[in-house]
């Protein structure tokens, strides 16, 4: 639940005129009653109806330019540092893990040390997971990340928490909802990683879904070695991509012998470079690209296996 008095007072006590609200996909249902309770403030709410895809997604230019003086950014915490003050409410879930770890224990017997992740929306799920864990004689590791703010917590884009606890941990258990997230640290790191679904109650072990993403990211580059025209994404979202990164991965495929060319966006569909021709994409924006490969019908690579073509 928001804290819509938390949030007034905030408003009021930052003498905020107008407001820029940014939510997640799964409260655009509850979007115009948030934005009127709100208003009560006494502010202008101006509600966005952009995708919102993490707090590396802030409309801070758009807010600047809207003449706004705060931005409320529901769902996810602090990321980068912007021109327009944010309030970062961080929406969370309270959920026992206790019952479905209870439930799929059995599955976790071969494993004497576990790395315990998820994300912002279940980060409270991580402390009664962690002592029902170690009293049933397991040791539970929960890493610092380096990008993402609390620890045991990953994002899209950092997987340091992870890799924090590589070395020790047996395997990764993720709790939480969604596949995105386990399968990217499933790529990310070699000992088995766990998915305990909240929504199923179900315990995956990713392993086959791991091998089958590397199967086809490897078909995807020995199609970009075919490749001679190369279109570098760049995301024009002020905690996404990196110029510098883009224009190293220019110089790079060109003293290969390719012809590459830098194209910014603020959000890249398979419609804005329908009439380029171009036969690979180089991501160097948001890395759930690499998800929609389907979508582009085109090679989409990171840009640390240019060395690999």
């Amino acid at each position: 639940m928001l804290d819509y008095g938390k949030l007034s007072q905030e408003i009021k006590k930052r003498k905020a005129k107008s407001v820029l609200l940014q939510l997640p996909e799964g409260l655009k249902m509850q979007a115009l009653e948030i934005a009127r309770t709100l208003e009560k403030s006494g502010a202008e709410i101006l509600l966005s109806i952009e995708t919102c895809y993490g707090a590396c997604d802030i409309l801070d230019r758009e807010a600047k330019s809207l003449g706004c003086d705060l931005i409320i950014h529901v769902g996810h915490s602090e990321m980068i540092k912007t021109q327009v003050p944010v309030i970062y409410e961080e929406y969370r879930m309270d959920y026992d893990p206790v019952p479905l770890l209870e439930k799929n224990l059995r599955s976790l017997e071969n494993y004497g040390k576990i790395c315990l992740l998820t994300t912002l929306q279940f980060i409270s799920s991580l402390e009664p997971a962690k002592k029902f864990l170690e009293s049933k004689g397991k040791k539970v590791l929960i890493g610092k990340p380096k990008v993402a703010k609390y620890p045991g917590q990953i994002l899209g884009c950092d997987y340091s928490t992870a890799k924090a606890c590589e070395k020790e941990a047996d395997c990764f258990l993720f709790l939480g909802s969604g596949k995105f997230h386990p399968l990217g640290v499933a790529i990310n790191v070699e000992n088995p990683v766990l998915f305990l679904d909240f929504e199923t109650g179900k315990l995956e072990n990713l392993e086959k879904e791991k091998f089958r993403l590397m199967k086809i990211r490897a078909a995807q580059l020995e199609k970009a070695k075919e490749a001679k025209n190369f279109g570098i994404l760049v995301s024009t979202k002020p905690g996404q991509g990196s110029l510098a990164l883009a224009e190293k991965a220019k110089k790079e495929l060109e003293s290969k012998g390719k012809n590459a060319w830098i194209l910014v966006a603020g959000e890249f569909t398979p419609e804005k470079i329908l009439g380029l021709k171009l036969e690979c994409l180089v991501d160097c924006a948001c890395p759930r690209l690499a998800e929609d490969i389907s979508l582009f019908k085109k090679p989409i690579i990171r840009p640390e296996y240019i060395d690999s073509l």
